[in-house]
C-alpha cells in the first residue's frame, strides 16, 4: 500500500506540472513586462494562454488616461484586422449552409451593375478574396497617402477618417473602374479591400448584416459575449480607448463598408474561447470549417511569410514539432495578435490600446515557446541562414568592417567583433569593391564553407572558414 501512495504521488505530481508548464512557466516575466511597461501610463496589455489545461490571463495598467479602473480579460479592445479571420470562416460557415460556393465568381454577388474586375478573363472567386491572392490592392484607393506620405508622419488619424467614410457605393465605383495587375490564384497579397468585398458578397447571400452574422454564427455559438461591432453602454464601460504613440486618446473604428476587414472589438476572454475552438479543446460544429482556414495556401511573401486563409506566420522561426499561425491587428491607437500552434493546441492572445510596445514579438515568442526576454519580445525571432555578419565599406579608406555579429551564428561562434576588418573573401581581394559586390562573394547555398582572411584592432590577422547554416535572430 505504502508503494502505492507513492507511485500515486510522483503521478499526481507528474501531472500537476504538465498542467503548468505552458500556462505558468513565464508567469514572473510577463508580469514584470507588463508592469515595467504598463504602471506609470495611460495604457495597457492583455495577454491570454489557452492550452490543454485551461486559461490564464495577464493583465497590467488602466483603461485611459481619465479613469484608474484597471484592466482584465473583460476588457474590451479593438482586434483591428484580426476580424479577416472572422470573415473568412463565415465564408466557410456559408457554404456549409448552401447558400455560396467557394469558386463561384465575387460578381454573382454583386448588383446588377457592377462589375467585378478581371485578368485576361479569369475571375475573381470567394475563395481568392478569402486567402487574399485576388489582386485586389491593400487600401482603397487615397488610402495609402495617409500611411506613407511623401514627407512628415503618418497620419492616423486622416487614415481612420477616410476608412470609416468608405461606404460600399465608393466600393462599388473602385471595383467597376480597377485593373487587376496580376492574374488572381497566383501570389499573396493582403487586402483590406478584398476582405471587405467578401464581408459584402456574404451579407447579400444570406440576406443578412455582417455584424449579425458574425454574433449570430460565430460570436453567440462560442459562448463570445462581449465579441461585437456596437459595444452597449455596460461594454463601453469596459472600453480602453486606444492612444496614439505621444499619448494622445482616440475614439474606436465605426466602419461602413470596411468592417469585414478590421471592425472588430473584443476580449481576452472572449478570444480563449475562439482560440479553444479553433484548436479542438473545445469540440463545436466550427471547428471543423476553422481546420479548413488553417491550410497554408502561399509562401514566400517577405512580410507575412506563410499564409492560409487568412492566417500566417510572419516568417517566424517554427520549432521543431510545431505548427504556428497567427493574425496581427491595429488601427490609430489600438494594437492587437492571436496565434496558435496547431500542433501542441496552444494559443496566445494580445490586446493593447497603445502604439509603442508592439504585441506582435510578444505573443510569437509566447507561442514559439522562446525565452521571455527584452530582445525576444521587441524583434520576433527568426530563423536565417549566412555567417550572421554585417558590414559596411568606408568610402575614403576602403576597408571593409564588421557593424554586426549575431548570437549564436557561425560569425558568433568564431569569436568574430564588431570593428574587425576583412580584407579578402576566399580568394578574392575585397579592395576597390563596392559593398554590393562584397556581399555577393559571401553569399552561398546552405552548408558550403566561405574563407575570410580577417585583421583586428591591433592589426592581428587571422584566416577562419565558416559555414553557411542556419542560426536564430531576432536581430
Amino acid at each position: 500500500m505504502r508503494n502505492l501512495i507513492v507511485i500515486l504521488i510522483a503521478l499526481f505530481t507528474g501531472s500537476l506540472q504538465a498542467q503548468s508548464e505552458f500556462l505558468d512557466s513565464n508567469a514572473a516575466a510577463i508580469n514584470a513586462f507588463l508592469h515595467e511597461h504598463f504602471d506609470s501610463n495611460n495604457s495597457s496589455m492583455v495577454i491570454g494562454l489557452v492550452d490543454e489545461h485551461g486559461t490564464r490571463v495577464f493583465s497590467a495598467g488602466r483603461l485611459d488616461n481619465v479613469t484608474s479602473k484597471s484592466v482584465d480579460g473583460d476588457t474590451v479592445f479593438e482586434m483591428g484586422s484580426i476580424t479577416k479571420v472572422f470573415t473568412s470562416l463565415l465564408l466557410l460557415d456559408a457554404v456549409r449552409r448552401g447558400e455560396m460556393k467557394l469558386d463561384d465568381p465575387v460578381e454573382k454577388y454583386m448588383p446588377g451593375g457592377v462589375t467585378i474586375p478581371t485578368f485576361r478573363g479569369k475571375e475573381i472567386t470567394l475563395l481568392n478574396l478569402a486567402v487574399q491572392d485576388s489582386g485586389i490592392p491593400w487600401h482603397p484607393p487615397g488610402h495609402e497617402e495617409f500611411l506613407r506620405p511623401e514627407s512628415g508622419e503618418p497620419d492616423l488619424e486622416g487614415f481612420k477618417k477616410a476608412a470609416n467614410a468608405y461606404t460600399v457605393e465608393m466600393l462599388y465605383q473602385f471595383l467597376s473602374s480597377h485593373e487587376l495587375e496580376q492574374e488572381p490564384g497566383v501570389s499573396f497579397q493582403y487586402s483590406n479591400v478584398g476582405m471587405a468585398l467578401l464581408g459584402h458578397a456574404i451579407e447579400r447571400a444570406s440576406g443578412t448584416d455582417y455584424e449579425s452574422l458574425v454574433v449570430d454564427r460565430i460570436c453567440r455559438p462560442l459562448g463570445m459575449k462581449d465579441t461585437c461591432f456596437t459595444p452597449s453602454g455596460e461594454q463601453k464601460s469596459r472600453l480602453a480607448h486606444g492612444h496614439l504613440a505621444d499619448g494622445t486618446k482616440t475614439d474606436f473604428w465605426s466602419f461602413q463598408a470596411m468592417k469585414p476587414a478590421g471592425g472588430q472589438l473584443t476580449t481576452a476572454n472572449d478570444m480563449l474561447k475562439f482560440l479553444s475552438a479553433n484548436l479542438g479543446l473545445s469540440e463545436t460544429p466550427l471547428t471543423p470549417l476553422m481546420r479548413q482556414t488553417h491550410l497554408v495556401r502561399h509562401s514566400g511573401s517577405q512580410q507575412f511569410g506563410q499564409t492560409a486563409m487568412p492566417w500566417f506566420d510572419n516568417g517566424v522561426y517554427i520549432p521543431p514539432g510545431s505548427n504556428l499561425l497567427g493574425h496581427s491587428g491595429g488601427g490609430a491607437g489600438n494594437l492587437a495578435f492571436v496565434a496558435i500552434d496547431t500542433t501542441n493546441r496552444r494559443g496566445v492572445v494580445v490586446l493593447t490600446n497603445q502604439m509603442n510596445t508592439y504585441p506582435n514579438p510578444v505573443g510569437w515568442t509566447l507561442i514559439q515557446r522562446m525565452p521571455f526576454t527584452p530582445s525576444n519580445t521587441t524583434l520576433a525571432v527568426r530563423e536565417v541562414v549566412g555567417l550572421g555578419i554585417g558590414l559596411k565599406k568606408d568610402t575614403p579608406t576602403d576597408r571593409l568592417t564588421i557593424t554586426k555579429v549575431f548570437p549564436h551564428s557561425p560569425a558568433g561562434e568564431a569569436g568574430l567583433s564588431i570593428g574587425t576588418e576583412v580584407t579578402q573573401i576566399d580568394d578574392t581581394s575585397v579592395e576597390s569593391r563596392d559593398l554590393s559586390a562584397c556581399m555577393r562573394l559571401l553569399s552561398g547555398e546552405i552548408n558550403t564553407s566561405v574563407r575570410l582572411y580577417v585583421r583586428d584592432d591591433n592589426g592581428v590577422e587571422r584566416v577562419l572558414e565558416l559555414a553557411r547554416r542556419p542560426f536564430l535572430t531576432n536581430g
